[in-house]
């Protein structure tokens, strides 16, 4: 009964939303075009995106059961499957852009009070004897407020980050190596898909990599083509454009919900290295777990019905409105009693970017009964 409930909620609530961002994302791109699905929501947007490409690619088999259509539709990719889930986060892209100076602009830009060694320990993951290295007692001890002293800390970054040049290089170098094996630098433009919303990850790759980008996203607020260094990047919304958070539009301040359920098994993305053993290339390493990311046999059993449901919506050549989403989405996120509590585990988000830690939708929009 409980993992029926979950499955529930993903057919009912995530199938519609990814069916209508997959199939916009269909139309919006080639058919060859190679596609990088960010961050830990891009885990199960690759997974729907795949799924709604087995619909399009197998036709014959949405006469038979769906679940029974997308074991054999999993069963079937091919390496030559042009989408690819890349491991990425603010946090790691703030670090390796700490020696560009032209980063600072978006990793200082968000709100933050308090000592210089909680922000680089939390915003950009630095240990601490590297920051033993850089800062002197004295440094890390003095009080700062962001975007208000963003100067004061861009000189004293640009003063004392020498020391830690040698290990964030080895880290660049080894997710540039990461990329290029993803096939991320093959084309002249690479095309970024992830829900939202202002796109400072996207910014940040295109600034520290030097590769134009496109982003595909559920909502953009800040649509359109934009100059960033010397590379030119678009960025397109396929629900909503050119809104922000607190103007009002619900799908987006109360955007939570569908993070906390977009999410990978791992925690945040903070590192990768090149490992020394000849069978494997690299090792990742992972920050610490949500609760939806303790409960992901549960995650599992919610995505079990999305993508069953997602994958016969598209048999049936289903089309969702616009306007049918923001329903939807608005009242599931709006009333108490249509998020089952069986699922309630699994909403809750971290933004140590914010230094606010781990928050629970469900807590910070009163929908807990």
């Amino acid at each position: 009964m409980a993992y029926q409930s979950l499955q529930s909620l993903g057919s009912v609530l995530l199938a519609p939303v990814l069916h209508f961002f997959c199939q916009q994302l269909d139309q919006a791109t080639a058919p060859s075009q190679r596609l990088f699905f960010l961050a830990r929501e891009g885990y199960w947007l690759e997974k729907a995106y795949q799924t709604y490409q087995d619909a399009n690619q197998q036709e014959k088999q949405c006469d038979v059961s769906s679940d029974t259509a997308l074991t054999t539709a999993v069963a079937t990719h091919s390496s030559s499957d042009t989408s690819a889930y890349l491991l990425v986060s603010r946090a790691f892209l703030f670090k390796i852009g700490l020696l560009e100076p032209e980063t600072y602009q978006y990793s200082l830009n968000f709100n933050y009070s308090g000592s210089l060694y909680q922000l680089m320990r939390t915003r950009f993951m630095i240990s601490d004897v590297s920051i033993n290295k850089a800062f002197s007692r004295k440094e890390q001890n003095k009080h700062i407020a962001l975007p208000q002293d963003m100067d004061k800390v861009t000189k004293l970054l640009n003063q004392s980050l020498a020391p830690l040049s040698p290990i964030i290089n080895q880290t660049k170098m080894a997710y540039q190596a990461y990329l290029t094996q993803l096939g991320y630098f093959d084309d002249a433009r690479s095309h970024l898909v992830d829900i939202g919303y202002s796109g400072t990850i996207q910014t940040l790759l295109t600034l520290i990599f030097k590769q134009p980008t496109a982003g595909h996203y559920l909502i953009a607020s800040q649509p359109g083509h934009h100059q960033i260094g010397n590379q030119t990047m678009t960025m397109a919304g396929y629900l909503k454009e050119g809104v922000k958070l607190g103007d009002g539009y619900l799908p987006l301040d109360r955007s939570m919900f569908l993070e906390s359920l977009l999410t990978a098994p791992n925690g945040q993305f903070q590192d990768i290295r090149f490992n020394p053993l000849e069978h494997k290339e690299f090792d990742f390493y992972f920050g610490r777990k949500t609760s939806a990311q303790h409960h992901f046999y549960l995650l599992e059993q919610v995505f079990q019905g999305a993508l069953q449901r997602l994958y016969q919506l598209q048999c049936d050549r289903v089309c969702f409105s616009q306007g049918e989403i923001e329903q939807l989405y608005t009242q599931f996120v709006t009333q108490q009693g249509l998020i089952p509590r069986t699922s309630w585990p699994l909403f809750s988000i971290d933004d140590d970017t914010a230094n606010v830690g781990t928050v629970s939708p469900l807590d910070f929009f009163g929908l807990r009964l």
